[in-house]
């Protein structure tokens, strides 16, 4: 029997591994494979359960006044930008869909899925790996479940967008690319026109992946610093005003600690020599697409006033409106003095190290990469160990301050990343501030690009233990136990993130009651006590109200009675709307016989103190005509008669 020659064998591998027909192929398989696998967790995850909150009910008739009436801020009230509306009214129109949850669920799924793959598509590219690039479609698809608690939430279109930004960014080469730039620009205006503080936080980062990219802004060196003193300091002076509150500093200092390790490394790398032309590009993609929405949605009815109000005014006043806590444990501040350590003394080393760091000194770097990289990774699904979701608090980013991990050269002769390499992690820090006010939902939002910059991580940490090891039996064992280690993750990860998931999302919407009311036959509900009350509160504002409010904005009921707001309307509105909206409400409403008024005194407790005119009018003349669990319906027969 001839003995194996595994060099022979490694090296018709390595071969094999080099046919790009062939890797595209197999790319194409897997990215396809695992797409059909979420597609069938997001499904019947997405049409189960509904969430009594109603940011979903909210949107949707937002959504659908102003498809039907345009005049969006003025006539119909929200506190996001107006991309969301033209892109998703065109989205509805385009394929002549009804507003309704149905159709809304739909869309937020395949919204759900698609973020998934650009992000595996997006470090397939980074990286040249499709193992690493499949992984980060499943691990990146996870954290965003959280769109099932609220469909049609800007979330979603934001998760699509920042997905659409990491992708873009690799196409953007060390030659020209300016129709790349140009498609940057626009999906980050984009981004500022659905959520201004995302927006802007999206902007800051690739200001400065440009300012150390480019000569034309390198050179000024006061540029750089001062944007760099930006990056490290929006935390801070975003939420200075909450300082009184011990979870919004620690949160502020947290990112500003993340964001001041990544200054650190930024500056032990060389800055690039692109070609500046590609700028022009990037701004102008950008002035585009943001003055094409503005004068889309003026043309649509819109006036300046309420455009102003909605894009600046309306965002600025949610810290104040409503929050929910950052919780975040103590015990991360070890996590940022650790990083931040570790990145001044990177920083130290390869500014003042006399030669190139030898093999032993890159297999060390490598392996450092590999362990944060895997770390970060599964953190934000809570997996990791030593810690998890339930011993320590805010788990999701408490790998936030090791992003800079991800600049580390990892191979002999790389002195730059790529834009797309550099920008990922500007972007992850910025955007983890998500969760601020509200952190929510949004919590898995602000980690969601940490699965990027954790699979970014193991890429170049691989990467640096191949180019330090000779085409050896020792390279060739390396690579034997590199391909053990990745049977055993993929298996874990297949098996916990879609073989379990699609079992457990199949099983619980077989289990549920169909809702059955106009535009959501496909939602199933837990029990069947939750179906007969939504139900009944429908029967009874069909058999009784000519108009109905709400306390607080319960909205899908406007949907499923197939009724009008008969004014303004948003879920929380007691701290949304300020004096000027209240007024306009009593205005729209204070002649109308048999004005109704569904109330939640349990869901209102929830959005805050009732206070300001608007619910001194809603005290007044209405008389309770039913009860359903904690859902109270009552009516005023005639005008209103009161004062306020």
């Amino acid at each position: 029997m001839r003995p194996l020659n595994v060099e022979a064998l490694a090296a018709r591998a390595a071969t094999l591994g080099a046919d790009r027909r062939l890797r595209i192929v197999v790319a194409l398989v897997g990215f396809v494979a695992v797409t059909i696998a979420t597609a069938l967790i997001a499904h019947p995850r997405m049409f189960t359960g509904f969430a009594n909150y109603d940011d979903e009910g909210y949107m949707l008739t937002a959504l659908k006044g102003f498809v039907n009436h345009g005049e969006l801020y003025d006539r119909v009230f929200t506190q996001y930008g107006p991309f969301y509306y033209e892109f998703w009214g065109g989205i509805f129109q385009l394929f002549g869909l009804s507003v309704n949850h149905d159709n809304g669920r739909t869309v937020t799924e395949v919204v759900w899925v698609l973020s998934g793959l650009l992000l595996g598509v997006s470090l397939w590219r980074m990286t040249g790996s499709i193992v690493i690039g499949l992984a980060t479609q499943i691990l990146g698809f996870a954290p965003l479940f959280v769109l099932t608690n609220e469909p049609m939430h800007p979330v979603g279109i934001i998760a699509l967008l920042l997905s659409t930004i990491v992708l873009i960014s690799t196409f953007v080469r060390e030659r020209q690319s300016p129709y790349a730039m140009a498609i940057l620009g626009a999906a980050v205006a984009a981004l500022l026109l659905v959520k201004v503080n995302v927006g802007a936080f999206a902007v800051i980062s690739v200001v400065l992946a440009c300012v150390v990219s480019y000569p034309v802004l390198w050179r000024r060196r006061w540029l750089r610093y001062a944007i760099e003193a930006l990056f490290v300091l929006v935390p801070i002076l975003l939420m200075y005003g909450k300082f009184d509150l011990g979870w919004a500093r620690h949160y502020a200092f947290h990112v500003a600690i993340s964001a001041l390790a990544v200054v650190f490394v930024l500056h032990a790398r060389e800055t690039g020599r692109r070609v500046g032309s590609d700028l022009r590009w990037l701004v102008g993609g950008f002035l585009v697409l943001a003055i094409v929405s503005c004068v889309a949605i003026l043309g649509a009815g819109t006036s300046i006033h309420g455009l102003i109000d909605g894009v600046i005014k309306q965002p600025l006043r949610q810290a104040d409106a409503f929050s929910i806590p950052m919780g975040l444990s103590k015990r991360i501040y070890a996590f940022d003095f650790i990083a931040l350590g570790a990145a001044v003394t990177y920083w130290f080393a390869a500014r003042y190290r006399s030669a190139a760091p030898g093999p032993t000194w890159r297999a060390i770097w490598a392996i450092f990469a590999i362990v944060v990289g895997f770390t970060m990774i599964y953190a934000v699904p809570g997996q990791s160990l030593p810690f998890n979701a339930n011993t320590l608090e805010g788990f999701p980013l408490s790998m936030l301050p090791f992003c800079w991990v991800a600049l580390i050269p990892t191979a002999p002769g790389e002195r730059t990343p790529s834009f797309a390499r550099l920008l990922l992690p500007l972007l992850a820090v910025l955007q983890s501030l998500h969760g601020y006010p509200v952190a929510g939902s949004q919590i898995q939002l602000s980690a969601l690009l940490l699965v990027p910059v954790g699979a970014l991580c193991v890429g170049n940490g691989v990467r640096g233990i191949a180019a330090v090891t000779e085409m050896s039996a020792d390279r060739i064992a390396l690579v034997g136990l590199a391909t053990v280690a990745t049977v055993v993750l993929g298996w874990f990860t297949v098996n916990v993130y879609l073989k379990e998931q699609i079992s457990l999302a199949r099983g619980n919407y077989n289990a549920g009651f169909s809702l059955g009311l106009p535009g959501s036959s496909k939602i199933h509900l837990g029990s069947e006590e939750e179906v007969v009350i939504y139900r009944s509160v429908v029967h009874g504002i069909d058999q009784n109200c000519a108009a109905t409010l709400m306390e607080p904005g319960m909205d899908s009921f406007y949907l499923w009675s197939e009724q009008e707001p008969p004014s303004y309307t948003a879920t929380g509105w007691e701290t949304l709307f300020d004096v000027e909206h209240q007024e306009k409400v009593i205005e729209d409403t204070r002649a109308d016989r048999q004005l109704c008024l569904l109330r939640n005194n349990g869901l209102q407790a929830g959005w805050g103190e009732k206070e300001g005119i608007l619910t001194r009018y809603l005290e007044q003349g209405f008389e309770p005509i039913g009860k359903w669990g904690e859902y109270e319906l009552l009516r005023r027969e005639g005008p209103y008669k009161g004062s306020l």
